[in-house]
């Protein structure tokens, strides 16, 4: 059916149900829950046409209509519906309803679905509106509502995010702890143990970041005593070379250790971000880092 004709006898609905006569038999009530599924199938038909920012519009006026009929579980999955609608295109928009969502399931108690949409609205951030500091919070709210709810993967999975966007953003203190945080809910578990050493390699590599070998070669010394199997793995091996090659400030040598390790574990998108950020600052004059 044609969208902008649902729209209109949605209108009508919603028109109708302030009347006096609507209010003395106590049918405005059903009158806004029957316009607002007007807008749903409204929204739905925008979307078979491809047209996001309209499906998007139709479902938030559902969600209003939903709202004043004390309709609020309908009214935030709604919500969830014109982010989906948005989420193409409209980002700005995606993330307002999204937010909107999330703040009306945590008011139900419903806290391990709005975890899981923090995760959505914290890519979003980080994405599309490449907004740093609004995904970190995002991202460790999810972990905080994930970690609460006893769903240790899920709240290490968010907080792992957060600590290697901390790590992009220069937040080099900030992820050094989230990583830890990450490794000591991980020591006790025989799925997630097995990562340990990567974020431990994270860690080391952040504190390298800031410039300060002595603290790397503490956090190595510190992670044996947390796992002593750590001290004989290859993760290991070449951080004491980087730690060792930054406190000499032989930047040749790191260069060629991060080749090999390139070699032997495939540097990812943020190891390699993060060592080239290592080597330039290892170019960095003395006097220049004093200042």
């Amino acid at each position: 059916m044609d969208p902008q004709e649902l729209i209109k006898q949605a209108e009508k609905k919603v028109s109708s149900s302030g009347g006096l006569f609507s209010r003395m038999l106590g049918s405005s009530s059903f009158q806004l829950e029957d316009a607002a599924d007007l807008y749903m199938q409204a929204g739905n038909a925008y979307r078979l046409k491809k047209d996001s920012l309209q499906a998007g519009k139709a479902f938030e006026k559902a969600a209003d209509l939903q709202k004043k009929s004390e309709a609020k579980d309908e009214a935030a999955n709604t919500l969830v519906e014109a982010y989906k609608a948005y989420r193409t295109s409209e980002f700005a928009d995606a993330a307002r309803t999204l937010n909107e969502a999330i703040h009306m399931f945590t008011l139900r108690g419903q806290f391990r679905r709005a975890a899981q949409y923090q995760m959505d609205l914290a890519q979003l951030y980080e994405t599309e509106l490449n907004d740093g500091k609004a995904a970190l919070q995002a991202y460790q709210s999810a972990g905080d509502w994930f970690n609460e709810d006893r769903a240790e993967a899920l709240s290490c999975k968010a907080y792992i995010k957060y600590a290697e966007l901390s790590g992009l953003e220069g937040e080099y203190h900030q992820a050094i702890e989230a990583f830890e945080k990450v490794a000591k809910l991980s020591m006790n578990s025989n799925l997630s143990k097995w990562s340990l050493k990567d974020y431990f390699f994270k860690a080391v590599f952040c504190a390298l970041a800031l410039q300060d070998a002595v603290a790397a070669q503490m956090q190595l010394d510190k992670y044996i005593s947390w796992d002593s199997s750590f001290e004989a793995t290859k993760e290991y091996e070449y951080l004491s070379a980087f730690v060792s090659a930054a406190r000499d400030g032989d930047e040749q040598t790191f260069t060629d250790k991060l080749y090999e390790y390139d070699k032997f574990a495939k540097l990812d998108n943020w190891k390699t971000t993060i060592g080239l950020r290592i080597k330039q600052g290892m170019d960095v004059p003395e006097d220049d880092l004093l200042l």
